[in-house]
């Protein structure tokens, strides 16, 4: 019997994700494949449902959940909430930001999913895990996992605007930033102290290279997919520099 072989290339994950299921029908050891493709599992799956079920569990998983999750409480009511501006400070550095808790974050988990989980040590800061997370992100293997991605996405964002926040230092101008916040505190930023090229060059890396929001449409994931885990590590230790 033949043997065949292929070898697909495409930024498109939703492709990838129809060519895997076609595959996974019609060639017989495609599982192997699916295993070496899926660093530590989940990749061929739905993320969001794989991070759900170890939102729990697992520090990793239960940040990388949170644009999701943000995502459900926009879609269902609306962005003028509680529960959308808790998550939001999570994402984006805010008055608030370090006074949020595990239990805050799990109360809003439980309204949305109609659950009743708990979390460890529920006093917590949940910031001080992103930061924790994103810290054992730098020394994961080279791989195709996705949350320690989108972790390191979120704790670049967050410590890039929070080093902006704190040089403009400038209460009223931060509460006021309800869209694109890290764009407008750049721009702040570059009329305060445009001679810091060196911090604006990060900062414009960035821009660029973390998304401003993560959607639960999966084409919101390709420009951290398409990225290797390498780079995204590097800004993160660029941004730390300035810190």
């Amino acid at each position: 019997m033949a043997t065949l072989a292929c070898l697909i290339l495409t930024h498109n994950f939703d492709f990838f994700r129809t060519v895997n299921s076609r595959l996974r029908l019609l060639l017989h050891g495609i599982e192997r494949f699916r295993r070496a493709f899926a660093a530590e599992g989940g990749q061929h799956k739905e993320h969001f449902r794989y991070w759900k079920s170890n939102f729990h569990s697992d520090a990793k998983k239960r940040i990388a959940s949170i644009p999701f999750i943000r995502n459900l409480v926009e879609f269902t009511k609306g962005d003028a909430g509680a529960d959308y501006r808790t998550l939001t400070s999570l994402l984006h550095w805010k008055a608030d930001s370090n006074t949020i808790t595990r239990n805050a974050l799990a109360e809003v988990y439980n309204r949305v999913f109609h659950s009743t989980i708990t979390l460890a040590d529920g006093s917590g800061s949940v910031l001080s895990d992103v930061f924790t997370a994103a810290n054992e992100c730098l020394k994961a293997t080279e791989g195709m996992n996705f949350e320690n991605k989108v972790v390191l996405s979120i704790a670049t964002r967050l410590a890039a605007e929070k080093i902006m926040a704190d040089r403009i230092n400038d209460e009223k101008l931060l509460a006021g930033i309800t869209s694109t916040q890290t764009l407008k505190l750049l721009r702040e930023y570059r009329k305060r102290f445009g001679t810091e090229t060196a911090t604006i060059a990060i900062i414009e890396r960035v821009m660029l290279m973390t998304p401003e929001n993560i959607h639960l449409n999966s084409f919101m994931y390709e420009p951290i997919i398409d990225m290797s885990d390498d780079h995204l590590r590097k800004l993160y230790r660029d941004v730390e520099t300035l810190s």
